[in-house]
């Protein structure tokens, strides 16, 4: 099934390595847009930045998958 976020806007925390990853690229596939950050989670002021700089370009937030951890 594709198209179940269809329009919709994901922030994933640590989306560069593993299963944050593949949140990330399957969101992607079933039609999120995608608002991606792998730095550290507990510097508050670096994720809020980009989620702040998505929600200008993309206009909502939706969806968050805060799924970081050690890699």
């Amino acid at each position: 099934m594709t198209g179940r976020v269809e329009g919709k806007v994901a922030f994933i925390t640590g989306a560069a390595p593993g299963q944050s990853r593949s949140h990330a690229v399957r969101l992607a596939q079933e039609g999120a847009d995608i608002i991606a950050s792998d730095v550290d989670v507990r510097d508050y002021v670096a994720p809020k930045a980009a989620v702040d700089e998505g929600v200008q370009e993309l206009g909502r937030l939706d969806i968050a998958v805060a799924n970081a951890g050690k890699h």
